[in-house]
């Protein structure tokens, strides 16, 4: 009986070094670029959610002007209800910046600064007290910092210099490129790179004449 003799040198079939170098760099590019997309989704997330609170601000002064259009009618003059502007439409920037004197070291809890926003003397007032401890996100805290507003939140409300024309504009610093309404100057000189921002207008019809 005669037995094969076995070929050593019979060829091994497997992947060379240069293949898995290859193909290591190809999923580490995949990898990065997987990475990249997540972070633009991270950003476009926070930026919608920041536009649905703006909006939810900017409505929220709306309704407070609409069911108060007594004083919204009498908001005419510079500083004036809810025309928070100078005589040379200077805007009152509320929110971040904005010093609120209800935010004090003696209310010192998101209690005390409600009782005194209450008791400011007028609705109008009380209102806009209100308003900027929203803006400044004083509902919410991690630790000692108010954590409840967008980044960077400002917002002003005034008279467009049309009777009865009132505008509410709301502004954050945005994550990604940042887009605000044409008409929309609010706080522009302290947010100027990816600015952010939303745009209310009430009409105050004046049918009873006065």
């Amino acid at each position: 009986m005669f037995m094969k003799r076995l070929n050593s040198h019979t060829s091994q079939n497997g992947f060379s070094l240069l293949e898995v170098i290859l193909t290591m760099a190809i999923l580490a590019i995949g990898l990065l670029g997987l990475a990249g997309l997540q972070a633009r989704a991270l950003n476009a997330e926070a930026d919608s959610f920041s536009r649905a609170q703006a909006m939810m601000l900017a409505n929220d002064m709306a309704d407070r002007m609409n069911s108060n259009l007594a004083e919204v009618k009498t908001s005419t003059s510079a500083a004036t209800g809810y025309n928070q502007q100078t005589s040379g439409n200077v805007k009152t920037v509320f929110g971040t910046g904005y010093t609120n004197d209800c935010v004090t070291v003696a209310n010192n809890t998101q209690a005390l600064q409600a009782s005194c926003c209450a008791a400011k003397t007028s609705i109008a007032a009380r209102d806009l007290c209100e308003w900027d401890l929203a803006l400044k996100g004083i509902g919410e805290a991690l630790g000692t910092t108010k954590v409840g507003g967008m980044t960077g939140a400002r917002a002003c409300v005034f008279n467009t210099g049309t009777t009865g024309i009132f505008q509410i504009d709301v502004i954050w610093q945005g994550r990604d490129i940042g887009v605000v309404p044409s008409d929309n100057s609010c706080g522009s000189t302290a947010i100027t790179s990816r600015r952010s921002g939303v745009s209310r207008v009430i009409r105050v019809a004046d049918l009873d004449g006065t």
